[in-house]
């Protein structure tokens, strides 16, 4: 099963393809305390949390990822408009499979605010995975041979 590292890192290179204008980013700090530098703007991706289903056979459950994705756009020299960033982000994130994981559906879009010249949205989207348990190396039952004869 993919790490929750490989599945953000993949979102991440998703993102940077779709909006190669913006610095796109993982962040997992109030977006206030993010030194915007890009004469454009930013997605910052944040692991928001997961969800759980119950237990199955003992080994395993549905996990559901949460991640939002922080949009500042600088507004003073912004070449892209707030409707074209926010869908080539929507785009890219919806349907998108990370590795071990369901394609990607989105939950919610908000509008932070602006201020100092910097719009602020938020996009958060889902995931589902399977979250699966460490095997005891010592009760896992090893194959030893192969026949290809019936036995009774």
């Amino acid at each position: 099963m993919a790490s929750t590292s490989q599945i953000v890192d993949a979102l991440l290179a998703r993102l940077r393809g779709a909006a190669p204008q913006l610095t796109v980013e993982y962040f997992a700090g109030a977006e206030d305390d993010y030194p915007l530098a890009h004469p454009q703007g930013v997605a910052l991706l944040c692991m928001r949390g997961s969800q759980f289903g119950p237990l199955h056979d003992g080994y395993g459950q549905l996990r559901t990822l949460q991640l939002t994705i922080t949009v500042l756009l600088n507004q003073r020299d912004a070449g892209m408009g707030d409707c074209d960033a926010l869908d080539a982000i929507r785009r890219a994130c919806l349907g998108f499979a990370p590795p071990d994981c369901q394609p990607a559906w989105l939950l919610s879009e908000n509008f932070l605010g602006y201020r100092d010249g910097v719009a602020r949205y938020a996009i958060t989207l889902a995931t589902d995975t399977l979250q699966v348990a460490e095997a005891d190396p010592e009760s896992v039952i090893m194959l030893n041979a192969v026949s290809n004869e019936e036995q009774p």
